[in-house]
């Protein structure tokens, strides 16, 4: 079975990383167990010299203020999920969770903006150096560009063994490479699923027929596609990627045709990485993107329709024919009262974020079952987003996590240590694996299911979470979050952590 294993056509297992907190005691990070343990020492110091009920009550504050912190629901200390709580009601009392935009609202000049986070963001344009028009979405708040790629990834169906180790293989490299100049952000890529609307049918047809060929030869071909193209029991799969940069000099972050220049000559050659993976990378242009995020906050047929229409143009649509940026977000979105459903342009949506990683060791296919497409699920949007670390701080983090993992055992006992002994052995391997030169990520997963009534969101749903523990994913819905998670999920660089009103401390970070 070892040899079995060593060949280099047996299909390899992978492990998930690991989730390591930054304890100290009693499931504290280091500063916040000592600012207490400081705190109730005080107290007791009071309590000796004589103010005794001034310190019993000073030590024992101390104590109750550290438990929110030690103990965590659904990934969360105390502290968020009350600052969470306070944060929706009081959206709730001022009437935000709901937009109402469009021509007969307040909004600014009548247009349809992004919601929330997404509504300072702006879009800019380019050409690479292979002149290509590319979009640039501008996040002026934290300083981030971002730019979307479409991605055509081949099909292992019938693939060697060995070649799909190397596709993975590759994987790995892009995202090491990636990370190694320090300036990307994130590397989301979104696998969205949406119905057949038979319109890319109807386009080839009319793309292949001549107008001078035979009347019967134009009838024979409308007729044979005819059927197709109103057979809307299909789906269809679209893969893209989007890389967001932090603006590292002065320059970036106020001129953003600087930025521009410079993704000219970078896009190519992320494209040429991807071809290793066996992906078929471009750039997409700004219309492209608009008309994308627009499609996944209405998804009417008729609006599914015209953006695969506008797409036949790629980056250069007839004047007054494309989606400009400022008209990409919905008419009018709100957040339902059972906090953990999203309803846009009369739609009904529902995310959830990853809460454990697959447990154990997998292959290559682990996400099969979430990616495929289904017909009982007819619109899912899979987003999986990737931080690469620097390579100054992945050897940072790895010997961070490999000092907490072992803390961890000195504060556990009986059986739990056993799951901390096997956190100090993953994190021993990852330490010497980034010695010997292999790249370091955070990640997450989030996944969206879009569906016509609530009934449907419902049924979908339970499906969506059935593909979830099939694909060895732990979800959770994004509670009280859910506008911000289907806009972090859509890949047009919202990073949620970069904008979270929770400090780190009261995270226990």
């Amino acid at each position: 079975m070892v040899e079995q294993q060593m060949r280099p056509d047996a299909q390899r297992t992978y492990g998930a990383g690991h989730e390591v907190r930054r304890v100290y005691a009693f499931g504290l990070p280091r500063k916040i167990f000592i600012t207490l343990a400081i705190s109730v020492v005080a107290g007791l110091v009071m309590t000796m010299l004589g103010f005794k009920v001034l310190g019993l009550v000073w030590a024992t504050l101390s104590v109750l203020a550290g438990i929110p912190m030690s103990v965590r629901i659904a990934g969360k200390t105390g502290y968020e999920l009350a600052l969470l709580e306070w944060a929706w009601q009081r959206e709730k009392k001022s009437g935000r969770n709901v937009l109402r935009a469009g021509p007969l609202s307040h909004a600014p000049g009548g247009r349809t903006r992004l919601p929330g986070i997404g509504a300072g963001t702006e879009m800019w344009w380019g050409t690479d150096k292979y002149g290509r028009r590319f979009g640039m979405i501008r996040m002026h708040e934290t300083g981030q560009y971002t730019a979307v790629l479409r991605c055509s990834p081949r099909g292992v169906a019938g693939m060697e063994q060995d070649v799909v180790n190397m596709m993975v293989a590759h994987w790995g490299n892009f995202l090491k490479r990636v990370g190694e100049p320090g300036d990307v952000a994130a590397v989301v890529t979104v696998v969205e699923t949406i119905p057949e609307t038979g319109a890319r049918l109807r386009m080839e047809m009319a793309r292949i027929t001549h107008p001078d060929a035979p009347d019967a030869a134009k009838q024979f071909v409308s007729q044979a596609g005819a059927g197709r193209a109103a057979d809307r029991s299909g789906y269809q799969v679209h893969v893209r990627m989007a890389i967001t940069w932090n603006a590292r000099t002065e320059a970036k972050r106020k001129d953003p045709m600087v930025m521009v220049g410079d993704l000219a000559n970078r896009l190519p050659e992320l494209c040429g990485l991807l071809a290793g993976c066996q992906v078929v990378a471009e750039p997409m242009s700004d219309y492209e993107i608009a008309a994308t995020v627009r499609r996944c906050y209405d998804p009417r047929v008729s609006v599914e329709t015209g953006v695969e229409e506008l797409m036949r143009y790629r980056g250069n649509p007839p004047d007054g024919e494309y989606i400009d940026w400022v008209d990409a977000g919905p008419l009018d979105a709100d957040a339902l009262p059972d906090r953990q459903t999203y309803v846009h342009d009369g739609a009904f949506s529902r995310t959830w974020v990853m809460s454990g990683a697959p447990s154990g060791f997998f292959t290559d296919r682990v996400l099969e079952p979430l990616l495929v497409g289904r017909s009982d699920v007819p619109r899912k949007r899979i987003a999986l987003i990737h931080r690469p670390l620097p390579p100054a701080e992945a050897a940072e983090s790895v010997h961070a996590d490999l000092l907490s993992a072992r803390a961890e055992v000195t504060t556990t006992r009986a059986l739990a240590s056993a799951g901390a002994e096997l956190k100090v052995a993953a994190t021993n391997q990852a330490r010497g694996e980034q010695a010997m030169g292999a790249g370091v990520t955070d990640y997450g997963l989030m996944v969206t299911v879009t569906a016509d009534s609530l009934r449907e969101l419902e049924e979908a749903s339970d499906l969506a979470k059935e593909m979830g523990t099939a694909a060895q994913i732990n979800l959770r819905p994004a509670w009280n979050q859910q506008p911000a998670a289907f806009l972090a999920a859509l890949g047009v660089g919202v990073l949620l952590p970069d904008h979270a009103t929770v400090s780190k401390t009261l995270k226990g970070e």
